[in-house]
């Protein structure tokens, strides 16, 4: 799912009141499921067994009359055939990772805009009504001119990360706990996305993590995207960065997300050894400073519309956006494959040392 498909109205007007983005997803399913696979293979043999049996704690849940947001039985029962028992266990762990995404514009309480007066939001479990957008990013802003930069807004991802580690090594209902771990699946993905680590300010407007941010894939890029299950090649800055890892629905990811993991280098122990959602951040906002937001891209959301941008073969493009090149591409996937890959081993050390 994109960011470009259309918002409910409530979702929409909370946007234009604010200056923090709307951005709603982090990586695509691909890249959630492969920072799971990655955590799956990492994780103590006690950790998985645990997280299995909170894993078949999770409910089909039914927004409206009409929408239903599978659990754990319906993805046992979608599971491929021929799997063995582990390779069962380690896709539904990758499944699990997907869920939060899933209970966005279905009919739940929508809003990627933190409430007012409340610095960590109360864990209710699967009963809460609400998605919980602000919950998937931590938006330090900083400007590409003279623009004011307002404080970053909270709850985010760091403060959940920290809230939701703390209530899996308590001695919460298990109900709950289940609810606690595939968020936590979630969200260490979300913050090792370098463009949920910052909102960029232009003219005093945030570009919503470089969603607002239009590019142009040429023709042999557009190929590279060409295995994602994506109706399309990217738009806009921050889905590029998305479906770096791959794309479409959760189910018919996980092959592609299995792939894409295990081929993965392992990450620096010492980096995987920091245990803090705030360096986390840090480092999602600094990748995004030094290579989310590097040339070809400009300093605003868009080309002065007198400009053009010129390909490697000198073709010319007269849209408004910025034409992404093929040294832009390479270094984002390895970007992309860097903090996958450390996003996982984070998240197995955050399960092993905590989950009780």
């Amino acid at each position: 799912m994109r960011i470009s498909q259309i918002k409910p109205l409530l979702a929409i007007l909370l946007c234009a009141m604010s200056a923090f983005p709307c951005e709603v997803w982090a990586w695509g399913n691909s890249g959630h499921e492969a920072v799971a696979c990655v955590a799956w293979q990492q994780m103590k043999p006690a950790t998985r067994t645990r997280i299995l049996q909170l894993l078949k704690r999770i409910p089909a849940v039914h927004p409206t009359a009409t929408k239903s947001i599978p659990g754990f039985n319906e993805w046992v029962s979608q599971l491929p055939r021929g799997l063995s028992e582990d390779e069962q266990n380690l896709f539904l762990f990758m499944r699990a990772a997907t869920w939060p995404d899933t209970i966005k514009h279905v009919g739940f309480q929508d809003s990627d805009v933190p409430p007012p007066g409340v610095r960590q939001d109360v864990n209710i479990g699967f009963s809460d009504k609400a998605s919980h957008g602000y919950w998937h990013f931590v938006d330090a802003g900083f400007a590409s001119d003279h623009s004011t930069v307002p404080a970053t807004p909270a709850p985010n991802a760091r403060v959940q990360i920290i809230a939701l580690r703390e209530a899996i090594a308590s001695s919460e209902d298990d109900d709950l706990k289940a609810y606690d771990l595939i968020w936590l699946e979630h969200l260490v993905g979300d913050i090792h996305q370098p463009l949920h680590g910052a909102v960029r300010f232009f003219n005093n407007q945030g570009d919503r993590g470089g969603n607002l941010v239009e590019i142009t894939l040429p023709s042999d890029l557009k190929q590279k995207f060409g295995g994602s299950a994506s109706s399309k090649p990217p738009t806009e800055l921050h889905a590029f960065w998305d479906d770096l890892p791959g794309e479409g629905e959760p189910d018919a990811a996980l092959g592609e997300a299995e792939t894409f993991a295990k081929a993965l280098p392992s990450a620096p122990s010492a980096k995987v050894s920091d245990t803090d959602p705030t360096n986390w951040g840090l480092e999602s906002f600094t990748l995004a400073k030094t290579d989310g937001y590097a040339p070809p891209i400009g300093k605003g959301p868009k080309l002065a519309s007198s400009h053009h941008s010129r390909s490697r073969t000198g073709n010319v493009s007269t849209g408004s956006s910025y034409l992404i090149t093929d040294a832009y591409y390479q270094k984002a996937m390895q970007d992309a494959k860097d903090r996958i890959a450390l996003a996982g081993a984070r998240l197995a050390k955050l399960l092993d040392d905590n989950l009780k």
